[in-house]
């Protein structure tokens, strides 16, 4: 299988950009957006202060206001760390996919599947309930690998059409 490494690291780095990239472009935005929210607030407040005590707003008014706009400041601080999370978590994923994809690619020829090999690469096995579909029993079994998550493997076709561009590369 030494043929596909190359394949399998990039349908694993793609698979994981496709399904992340469009979220941490929203994200990353959703992040500026607040922390410019939160900075404009604090101008506005600061605006409604001046003009209360220069006597241009009620004190009923500046009370209003500055409640509504401290509540969605409150919201806001509230939201960003978990923005943060969410963009430092996706990059500690790619980092561990790159980190995975290197420890591969130091075992080439596996001869044999040891219990330090298995403790190295898999980090737990989901085994879902059993189920009857058309007659036949089916279990869905999820192998979960460290710094990878689940990976996905190569249907029989994609692997056939990388065997071939393989053998093409090589001849």
């Amino acid at each position: 299988m030494q043929c596909f490494e190359e394949d399998f690291a990039n349908k694993q780095i793609e698979e994981l950009d496709l399904n992340h990239q469009k979220d941490l472009k929203l994200k990353r935005k959703e992040l500026e957006k607040a922390k410019k929210r939160i900075a404009e607030i604090d101008r506005i407040i600061q605006t409604l202060y001046e003009d209360n005590t220069k006597g241009k707003i009620s004190d009923e008014r500046f009370a209003t206001l500055s409640e509504s706009l401290e509540d969605e400041q409150r919201e806001l601080k509230n939201k960003v760390p978990d923005i943060e999370t969410f963009l430092e978590e996706t990059e500690i994923k790619c980092e561990g996919l790159q980190h995975f994809i290197e420890r591969a690619k130091r075992i080439t020829r596996l001869t044999e599947l040891t219990p330090e090999l298995v403790h190295e690469f898999i980090e737990k096995i989901v085994v879902s309930a059993p189920e009857k579909i058309d007659g036949k029993r089916h279990q869905t079994i999820d192998i979960y690998y460290h710094g990878a998550g689940i990976i996905k493997m190569l249907s029989s076709e994609e692997m056939e059409e990388a065997y071939q561009q393989h053998k093409a590369k090589t001849a």
